[in-house]
């Protein structure tokens, strides 16, 4: 059944697996909302490829309309005012301890000379490091390029460690936040990657594969960009995620219908492989996503104290997953030494 409210002439068919091109498939969930954003009308179905595993949508938007999923997009959001001396000063605790962590200066902080960093080094258990800060603070300084960069948060960080930045982002809103903080940001899709073949010291993809309609061009586009020294960064659900087993169509990897097609880890990291390089894939935080699949399931506008609750219950559950199984697939990509 396609979206009840979605227009007609907006939904195209997919034959087969937007990943592999297998046309045998199963449906894996028939009546998915977008309780995740509460702006795209309608009920998705989402399939489950034979071959590889994945998880795609059909029908989905078209090129053309999928814009209308995001009018109400975590991108566009503007804190209250009341927060915002709050986050600030939480942002300054956690750049304190990646300062302290990396043996890098990363503003704004609290200042704390080096040998006082033990002050906030017990914090490091209940803040998530963001994915390919070590990479940053570690690797020589050069030309990094983050597809799909959003409002520039992950540009400005990699900048003040020194990094040469530049944004290509489709969403015009998120295009002028991004540029507000002095960020150099191209409007458009993945395809402006084209300009910068082995170019890019590292390329940045945070959780933008699984919202674009040919996943492989864009994957072929990323290792293209590189330099042959360089590395990419790729993050994007997991279509076998422990959660997902848990939260069914309520998990928040699949966000419909913006979330077009998810890959498998496995079927992933061996993709890469074929194409030469090696993968090294990094830990998730899997607390985040369990969050908000109960504010989904509980279809909540906000996390309560009871979804916290159940979310940390159910982690101490589950315990650790096995590489396959974690949430979101972080790896980290060079090009194998021949």
């Amino acid at each position: 059944m396609a979206s009840e409210n979605w227009p007609e002439d907006a939904l195209e068919a997919v034959a087969s697996c937007p990943f592999c091109g297998t046309a045998e498939r199963a449906l894996a969930f028939g009546d998915v909302e977008d309780w995740a954003f509460g702006c795209a009308p309608g009920l998705w179905q989402y399939w489950d490829c034979a071959q590889c595993h994945a998880l795609y949508l059909h029908p989905r938007p078209t090129a053309a309309s999928i814009g209308d999923a995001y009018s109400h997009y975590y991108t566009h959001a503007e804190p209250e005012a009341r927060h915002r001396l709050l986050s600030a000063l939480k942002q300054r605790v956690r750049n304190e301890l990646w300062s302290q962590t990396w043996k890098v200066s990363i503003a704004p902080r609290l200042g704390l000379p080096f040998w006082l960093g033990w002050t906030v080094a017990w914090l490091k258990p209940f803040i998530a490091e963001p994915f390919g800060l070590r990479q940053w603070a570690q690797r020589p300084k050069g030309m990094l390029i983050d597809v799909g960069c959003g409002n520039g948060d992950k540009l400005s960080l990699a900048a003040r460690l020194g990094w040469r930045t530049l944004g290509i982002e489709m969403d015009a809103s998120a295009v002028q936040a991004a540029k507000a903080q002095g960020l150099s940001v191209e409007h458009g899709g993945y395809e402006l990657l084209g300009r910068y073949q082995g170019q890019a010291d590292c390329v940045v993809c945070s959780h933008v594969l699984e919202h674009v309609h040919q996943p492989l061009e864009l994957l072929h586009l990323l290792l293209a960009s590189l330099t042959p020294q360089g590395v990419l960064l790729l993050s994007v659900p997991n279509a076998s995620s422990h959660l997902l087993r848990h939260y069914g169509k309520y998990w928040r990897g699949l966000e419909a219908p913006r979330h077009l097609a998810i890959p498998d880890a496995n079927w992933l990291m061996a993709w890469l492989r074929a194409q030469g390089f090696r993968c090294t894939q990094v830990p998730s935080y899997d607390l985040e996503t369990a969050l908000e699949s109960e504010r989904m399931r509980r279809k909540g506008n906000l996390v309560v104290s009871a979804d916290i609750r159940a979310a940390r219950a159910l982690m101490r559950q589950l315990g650790r997953p096995k590489r396959a199984q974690q949430d979101i697939v972080q790896l980290v990509c060079h090009r194998a030494q021949s």
